[in-house]
């Protein structure tokens, strides 16, 4: 089949996409050419989800995959990114299967990236002929949430939900299974980890003590010089956890956290 990834440069794209290629004929669209996926001779394609001309190309590919997310909002809004960003895809998309990565909690939690992603999941299944992942935290050698944590220099971390991560490449072969199927998966990891277990597991690897969780209080007066939004600190008060079945569903062995993250450490 011929595959094209939107936001395929992204920390997911460039993970996933090395794996779609080898049984599929894939392509991606994003801003900026990726040299992973130019070194393994992936098709790059220059144009923003945002840019409804930029998108007239989908209809010619089977699949079209949308991973574009924004993690902050300093350069682009989560309604122009998701909402419009879908209707985009929606516009031009033609006949193809469309697979959309949303996030778990989308279907009903309440800031600003979850109540877009819901809107954009809503008129996916409008449309139909559609696959929507719902999948926990993502985690990986480089994701935005690792590498703050790696980067932090005091053990302090702010108190979380149940993340249960989950290992970009399972995301991969979740995907490689599921994607003539229709309908919503969602996908956590094993570990019932929140962010300071998480933590902990890094320092812990890297030689370090275990830290210490930050009052709520203190978190909000400290939070303009945080590394992460009042809106993630929200995101991330909740948890994580549904979805955990599907690698038995589908045989797939999960990756455990600890053991993931010393193997992507021993590198």
């Amino acid at each position: 089949m011929k595959i094209v990834v939107v936001g395929g440069s992204g920390f997911v794209g460039r993970n996933i996409i090395p794996h779609l290629a080898k049984e599929h004929s894939v392509s991606y669209i994003s801003r900026s050419e990726n040299k992973k996926l130019k070194s393994i001779g992936v098709q790059w394609i220059k144009g923003n989800i945002t840019n409804e001309n930029d998108l007239k190309i989908i209809s010619e590919f089977d699949i079209v995959i949308d991973l574009v997310a924004v993690i902050n909002e300093k350069e682009q809004k989560h309604e122009d990114v998701n909402v419009k960003g879908m209707e985009n895809i929606l516009k031009n998309a033609g006949n193809s299967r469309i697979v959309y990565f949303s996030a778990m909690n989308a279907d009903n939690a309440k800031t600003k990236y979850f109540i877009t992603k819901r809107k954009a999941e809503e008129m996916l299944i409008k449309r139909g002929n559609y696959i929507i992942l719902r999948p926990s935290i993502i985690y990986g050698e480089d994701d935005y949430l690792t590498q703050m944590l790696i980067n932090l220099k005091m053990p302090f971390i702010p108190k979380s939900g149940k993340l249960c991560p989950v290992y970009v490449e399972d995301i991969a072969n979740i995907l490689m299974k599921v994607i003539n199927k229709e309908g919503i998966f969602e996908i956590s990891g094993p570990d019932d980890l929140t962010l300071k277990d998480m933590f902990d597991i890094i320092r812990k690897i890297n030689g370090k003590g275990k830290s210490y969780t930050v009052p709520d209080f203190l978190v909000k007066m400290l939070s303009p010089f945080l590394p992460i939004t009042k809106e993630q600190l929200t995101m991330l008060s909740l948890d994580f956890c549904k979805g955990k079945e599907i690698f038995s569903e589908l045989n797939i062995k999960p990756s455990r956290y600890e053991e993931t993250m010393r193997k992507l450490f021993s590198r």
